[in-house]
């Protein structure tokens, strides 16, 4: 699936994304920018920068709302990152007002990072390797596939806590259906 995309018609040849693109992998022609996408880390560097709102980030409100009305539990996963946009407000404030919207409930995805950690301190006791590259950011992750495969056998094979959250989610909740919300375009 395709995270960021272009609207060609309000590309303005500004260069910005291409300047400001840490793996160079938006390319220009026919007076538009491309995104290519085999290259692409996924990091939203194109989108920050982009004076002429011709970078768009793929919405799925819709897809959470045909999830809301599905009858199913809903619970979301929320980046502990949201405390920055909302000054004074915690997670119970939070999930108030998510649960308002029809949302089952709502924790914190550090819950999932506690099961990475774990997992990374399984890592570094049973398996004794020197080096481990980490997992928790996809935009990294991608960074290494791409550009760096030599540096693949040092990833280590560990969920993000996103996925680890929402993993544990769907042990715990039967039928349930998850939904991220954080800052990040990965």
């Amino acid at each position: 699936m395709e995270c960021l995309t272009l609207k060609k018609s309000n590309c303005k040849n500004c260069y910005k994304c291409i300047r400001h693109c840490p793996v160079k992998s938006i390319r220009f022609t026919g007076n538009q920018a491309y995104i290519i996408g085999d290259e692409c880390i996924m990091c939203g560097q194109c989108f920050v920068v982009c004076p002429q709102n011709a970078k768009q980030i793929t919405d799925e409100t819709e897809k959470v709302k045909v999830f809301l009305q599905s009858g199913v539990p809903v619970v979301v996963s929320l980046a502990p990152s949201f405390v920055a946009n909302f000054d004074g407000v915690g997670i119970e404030s939070m999930r108030e007002a998510l649960k308002q919207l029809g949302f089952y409930d709502v924790e914190e995805t550090a819950i999932g990072a506690t099961i990475v950690k774990r997992e990374y301190d399984r890592i570094c006791n049973e398996e004794g390797r020197d080096i481990i590259l980490t997992s928790c950011c996809h935009s990294a992750n991608l960074l290494v596939q791409k550009h760096f495969p030599k540096l693949i056998p040092y990833l280590a094979d560990v969920l993000s806590p996103m996925q680890a959250h929402c993993k544990e989610l769907k042990k715990r909740i039967p039928n349930v259906k998850t939904v991220f919300i954080g800052p990040c375009v990965a």
